[in-house]
């Protein structure tokens, strides 16, 4: 109940984990029996490990099918449950899904399985030969701008002009501070000594001129 009403206030969203589920319309791909690689959609559940499927422009009979011998696609079509083959067909053709599954990438892949699976031996070996070449090329013309990339990039250091001016005027203050620094750690009693003596020179001048 508080999930209901978060909802209804739209404080919290609710995103569902599987976005294809097993319901009335939906189109499926048969993987395995007699009918391997046709589509169907489902017209009613019978438990949790059946279905009922028609598929009336694929050559598929109604028959009821396991949920382990299909797919689920993500095409549906608008039927009630349990309809009538003539209103499937008018569904299945109103929707495009022969059309639109053709056009899928799901299909190309199909396509390609079919492909490989008829290839020989001599077939496959062309094939490696081929993507090797291709790999090569790839590999050839990454290092080649990879290469290309640092000669600039070293270029461009050296056309940067060197500030002379600068760093000998940063040494020659830094001989300044050098000697500032040396007078100001002098020894104050050394200072003292000197004072003394300069104030008895003078005391002696001064008895001498009376």
């Amino acid at each position: 109940r508080i999930l209901q009403q978060h909802r209804r206030r739209g404080k919290m969203k609710f995103n569902p984990t599987f976005r294809k589920r097993v319901e009335i319309g939906r189109v499926v791909y048969i993987n395995e029996g007699p009918y391997k690689g046709k589509l169907a959609a489902i017209v009613d559940v019978i438990d949790t490990n059946r279905a009922l499927i028609d598929g009336p422009c694929t050559n598929v009979p109604r028959q009821g099918f396991k949920y382990s011998e299909m797919f689920l696609t993500k095409y549906t079509i608008k039927i009630n449950r349990s309809q009538k083959t003539k209103y499937v067909r008018l569904a299945w053709e109103a929707a495009n899904v022969d059309q639109q599954f053709a056009e899928s990438e799901w299909n190309r892949n199909l396509n390609k399985d079919v492909l490989r699976s008829k290839m020989t031996d001599f077939d496959r070996y062309k094939l490696g030969r081929a993507k090797q070449s291709r790999n090569k090329i790839i590999k050839d013309a990454y290092f080649r701008i990879k290469k290309q990339d640092r000669k600039e990039r070293r270029q461009g250091i050296a056309k940067k002009p060197k500030a002379k001016g600068k760093s000998k005027s940063k040494k020659g203050a830094a001989k300044k501070t050098s000697v500032k620094k040396g007078v100001a750690k002098e020894d104050p009693v050394k200072e003292d000594k000197v004072k003394k003596v300069r104030a008895k020179k003078d005391k002696a001048q001064k008895e001498k001129a009376k």
